[in-house]
């Protein structure tokens, strides 16, 4: 799993208490057995994760969990744009139909925008 960090101190100084920073945290875990993947937010408190073969908004703030999508097999892949407007997630193996599909959505609209579904293997 790589995790990128921004640095800085975890504490304030003498007698300011404890600082923590929120900073972004993008997870993969590869291909040991269990997908799942991690985006968080720390400006709009959203968290959007895979399990198996779903892709899971939910809010930190409420605890509100939507499914965006379910695939039709295990999904391997999430990522978001910088500017956290677009998601995509990628099939981990090829379906009944013989190919892998890469979804793109629109998270401000939680709605799909495309499929891509030309690969011959996962992703």
């Amino acid at each position: 799993m790589e995790v990128t960090v921004e640095k800085g101190p975890a504490f304030a100084s003498e007698g300011q208490g404890k600082v923590i920073e929120s900073v972004t945290i993008n997870g993969y875990d590869g291909f040991s057995g269990v997908h799942d993947n991690l985006l968080w937010s720390p400006t709009t408190g959203m968290i959007v994760y895979t399990l198996h073969n779903k892709i899971i908004i939910e809010s930190t703030r409420t605890r509100q969990q939507t499914v965006l999508i379910e695939s039709e097999v295990r999904l391997s892949t999430l990522a978001r744009s910088p500017n956290e407007r677009i998601l995509a997630a990628a099939e981990g193996e090829t379906s009944r139909f013989g190919n892998a599909v890469i979804y793109l959505f629109d998270l401000t609209q939680q709605k799909l925008l495309n499929k891509i579904t030309f690969f011959r293997h996962g992703v």
